[in-house]
C-alpha cells in the first residue's frame, strides 16, 4: 500500500481499542501488521458495538489493512509459529494485563535474544507496578482516576461520551514505536517501551485541564478554568459555539445582538471574562436566543470571529466543511457492507488510497501467512481444520444465542 512504513512489520498481541489503534495507525502509515488473535472469538472488539454479518463497526475501523493469524500460543506447536515470526518483526504491540506475557514466554526479556532489534511496546491500564496494577481496566476508570470524571459533570460525576484514553493511549502507543524505530536506525539496538493509559491521559490532558494545579507557591496569578469559558450558546434553532478571546470578538457579536456586554467591566477583557465565564455565558443565552444560528455565523465570520454551528452526529455528515474536506469516507466492505470512516489526518506520497485493505475475518490470513513462514503443510491443514471446526461452533453459538 505504500507509506512512509512500508518494508516495516508489526506484530500486533492486542484487543478491543488501544492496542488496535496503535496498530490502525501503523496500518495506515504502510506498516505489514499481522495481528494474531486467539481461536474461536478472537478479538473482544469482534464482538463489540454495532454489527453486520458478524462484522463489528468498531473492530472494521480500528483493523483495517492488516492480516489476521490465529494462533493459540498456549499450544508448543502454535508457538513455535510465533517464534518464527519475532526474527522478522521489526515492532511488537501487546496489551495483555501485566504478568501473562511472562507467563507465555513472550515477554521482551525472553524475545530480544531472538531479536535484539525488536521495538517491544508493552501498553497496559495502570502501569505494570502499584496497588491498581492488576485491575482490569477500562476507559472509565481511567477518567475517574486522573479527575477527568469529576471535572467533566461538574456538581455531578460524568464520562467523556467516548473512550477517549483508550484512544490517546493508542496514538501515544504508535508515536512512541515509530521514535523507538528512528532510535534503532541510530543505534541498531531495539527496546522495551511500557505505555501506561494512566500515564498516556495525565500527558494529555495537563496543559489546559490542569493550569490551575500547576504553578506551586503563593504568588500566583489564578483565572478561571478554560473549559468552563469555551461554552456553546443556545440560539432560536439550534446552537452554536463561539469563541469570544479577542475583545473585537465580543464587541462584534454585541453589534450583532444589538446588546452592550461588551461595556460591562466583567467582560472588558480576556482575564475577566474568564473569571466571569457562567455569568457571560447566562447574558449570551439570552442575547441570542432570538436569532436563527445560521444568520449567526454568516455575521460572525464576516467580522473573523470563531464560530461553529453545533451539529449533532447526524448533522455532521452535511456540514459542507466536512464534505469539502472529503473527511469522512464511504467504502464497501466485502462482509459488512456499505460503510463510513474518517479519512486519515495525514496524506504520504505514493501511499494507496485508504483504506488498501479492509478489516480481515478471523484467521482470513492464517494460511498465506503460514506458507510465507515456510510452515509444513501438514501443520497448515491441522491449523486450517481447527478454524473451521472453531467457525461451526461459534456459528451454531450465534444461532442458538439468536434463538
Amino acid at each position: 500500500m505504500g507509506g512512509p512504513l512500508s518494508g516495516f512489520r508489526i506484530l500486533e498481541l492486542t484487543s478491543t481499542v488501544s492496542g488496535p489503534m496503535a496498530g490502525m495507525v501503523l496500518a495506515d502509515q504502510g506498516a505489514d501488521i499481522i495481528k494474531i488473535e486467539p481461536p474461536m472469538i478472537g478479538d473482544l472488539g469482534r464482538v463489540m458495538g454495532s454489527s453486520r454479518n458478524g462484522m463489528a463497526a468498531m473492530y472494521s475501523t480500528l483493523n483495517r489493512n492488516k492480516r489476521s493469524l490465529v494462533l493459540d500460543l498456549k499450544q508448543p506447536d502454535d508457538m513455535e509459529i510465533f517464534l518464527k515470526l519475532v526474527p522478522e518483526t521489526d515492532v511488537l504491540i501487546e496489551n495483555y494485563r501485566p504478568g501473562i506475557v511472562e507467563k507465555l514466554g513472550i515477554d521482551y526479556d525472553s524475545l530480544k535474544s531472538i531479536n535484539p532489534g525488536l521495538v517491544y511496546v508493552s501498553i497496559t491500564g495502570y502501569g505494570e507496578s502499584g496497588p491498581y496494577s492488576d485491575r482490569r481496566v477500562y476507559d472509565p476508570l481511567i477518567q475517574a482516576t486522573t479527575g477527568t470524571s469529576v471535572e467533566q459533570g461538574g456538581t455531578e460525576p460524568s464520562n467523556v461520551r467516548t473512550v477517549i484514553f483508550d484512544k490517546v493511549t493508542g496514538y501515544t502507543a504508535a508515536q512512541a514505536a515509530t521514535a523507538a524505530l528512528l532510535q534503532r536506525s541510530k543505534t541498531g539496538r531495539g527496546q522495551y517501551l511500557p505505555i501506561s493509559m494512566l500515564k498516556s491521559a495525565l500527558y494529555y490532558q495537563w496543559p489546559d485541564f490542569m493550569w490551575s494545579r500547576t504553578l506551586q507557591g503563593d504568588d500566583i496569578t489564578h483565572a478561571g478554568e478554560l473549559a468552563d469559558y469555551f461554552k456553546v450558546y443556545r440560539a432560536r434553532d439550534g446552537h452554536v459555539a463561539i469563541i469570544l478571546v479577542a475583545d473585537d470578538a465580543l464587541k462584534s457579536l454585541c453589534e450583532f445582538t444589538g446588546s452592550e456586554l461588551h461595556l460591562d467591566p466583567r467582560f472588558t477583557s480576556f482575564p475577566a471574562r474568564l473569571m466571569h465565564g457562567d455569568a457571560l455565558h447566562a447574558e449570551l443565552e439570552q442575547a441570542l436566543s432570538e436569532f436563527d444560528v445560521a444568520d449567526l455565523c454568516a455575521f460572525l465570520d464576516e467580522k473573523g470571529v470563531p464560530v461553529a454551528r453545533a451539529n449533532s452526529p447526524e448533522e455532521m455528515f452535511d456540514d459542507p466543511q466536512i464534505i469539502e474536506q472529503q473527511a469522512i469516507l464511504t467504502v464497501e466492505h466485502p462482509v459488512a457492507g456499505t460503510m463510513r470512516i474518517a479519512d486519515t489526518p495525514f496524506k504520504f506520497e505514493g501511499q494507496a488510497e485508504l483504506p488498501a485493505m479492509h478489516a480481515a475475518t478471523l484467521g482470513q490470513h492464517s494460511t498465506e501467512i503460514l506458507r510465507e513462514l515456510g510452515v509444513d503443510q501438514s501443520h497448515i491443514d491441522r491449523i486450517e481444520q481447527r478454524e473451521a471446526t472453531n467457525r461451526e461452533l461459534m456459528a451454531g453459538f450465534s444461532l442458538s444465542q439468536a434463538r
